[in-house]
């Protein structure tokens, strides 16, 4: 991946040369150096993504080791369970189901509750697969955390020789991320003993880690910041402005597009709802007659809008008022200072027999640039 991203950096380097002479193809050549940078952003996000998952793993291989002496026959020595191995892993879920176990596979849960890195990655893997927590900045950073942001930013000033500068007022300020509880819980009958294990897995990773993403989803635009995340349009309490009531038209869209300061542009995305975006906007031309809406040639179902990625969310329509957003998600920035955990408790459901499961995760998340995303209503009349 970073060979490519290596290929890539060196031939728009020479594009960047190649249009300067006079018998360059500017067409081929813009056309060239369009695909290489959507090439280059799509590694990007996913070796992002790679390194998320790397320290999820190496927080979980340094807390969930442990280690069983034993002896007996010609067999002798150590013998580790690590988070990463098999055993581990059948383990973990055979305690989760109510399973008898063996006594080394009893240490091994009893030292460490770390979730098994199979089945974490499979977790992570639901998050990925949703299109606006793949956008923001998500870390996994066990405490509160401070981001800097610019307060008054005082551009460079040029000086003449010998003379010495002027040092400029700037400041900066900060945005902490505390740590929320995220919970869901799920009520199964005794069946789920019954499960072989990698249902039984599927199971729980879909009906848990599914709820999480959900309730994650939703928090990142509306949520309220009170013992939950700070939701976009929470930061941005007075909307850019407003769309035509009756329905988007091409003038609201360059008029969302143009309110965005320039320096957010190159990595900003379109967030809207099912129904403005299928009713309003797809088949939306401009002036001269072309479409507003692209497929993505490399993934036909994801669409651009004039060039910039949309992400369909119904949590886009809050209090039943439609909102559009627009502008460079990664100032978004979502921590989870205890990644996601699984435990069983019987208690619950002693009369019916059943189990229930509780995924819980600790976390906060903040638009630390309230000018990186601006939102716009549907007008009221």
């Amino acid at each position: 991946m970073n060979e490519r991203m290596k290929e890539i950096e060196k031939r728009l380097a020479e594009i960047k040369e190649e249009v300067d002479k006079p018998e360059a193809d500017l067409d081929a050549l813009q056309e060239e150096s369009r695909k290489l940078a959507d090439e280059y952003d799509e590694l990007k996000k996913k070796a992002e993504t790679a390194e998320k998952r790397q320290a999820i793993l190496d927080a979980a291989m340094r807390e969930g080791r442990v280690t069983r002496r034993f002896s007996g026959g010609e067999e002798r020595g150590e013998r580790t369970f690590a988070v990463d191995t098999p055993e581990y892993r059948v383990a973990w879920l055979k305690n989760l189901q109510g399973k008898p176990l063996n006594a080394e596979e009893r240490t091994a849960i009893t030292a460490s509750a770390a979730i098994p890195t199979q089945t974490m990655n499979m977790i992570v893997g639901r998050l990925d697969l949703n299109p606006l927590l793949n956008a923001i900045d998500i870390s996994y950073i066990p405490s509160n955390i401070s981001f800097p942001v610019e307060g008054t930013v005082n551009d460079a000033s040029w000086v003449a020789m010998g003379t010495a500068a002027i040092d400029s007022a700037d400041t900066l300020t900060s945005v902490t991320l505390s740590a929320y509880k995220l919970i869901k819980t799920v009520e199964i009958t005794a069946d789920v003993e019954a499960m072989a294990i990698d249902a039984f897995e599927n199971w729980l990773v879909a009906r848990l880690a599914n709820k999480i993403d959900v309730a994650l989803d939703k928090a990142i635009l509306s949520g309220t910041g009170s013992s939950q995340a700070t939701g976009i349009a929470t930061t941005i309490a007075t909307e850019s402005g407003t769309f035509t009531k009756a329905g988007m038209t091409l003038k609201d869209l360059m008029k969302i597009i143009a309110t965005l300061p320039t320096k957010y542009a190159r990595n900003a995305s379109f967030v809207m709802s099912r129904t403005v975006f299928y009713n309003e906007v797809m088949g939306m031309t401009t002036t001269t007659g072309d479409k507003v809406v692209v497929a993505d040639m490399q993934a036909p179902g994801k669409f651009n809008i004039l060039g910039y990625p949309v992400i369909i969310d119904d949590n886009a329509t809050i209090d039943a008022t439609d909102n559009v957003f627009f502008g460079d998600l990664k100032e978004y920035k979502l921590n989870f200072a205890k990644a996601p955990e699984v435990a069983r408790d019987t208690s619950v459901g002693f009369r019916s027999g059943s189990t229930v499961y509780r995924a819980m995760a600790l976390a906060d998340g903040k638009l630390v640039d309230k000018n990186a995303v601006v939102r716009f209503e549907r007008a009221s009349a």
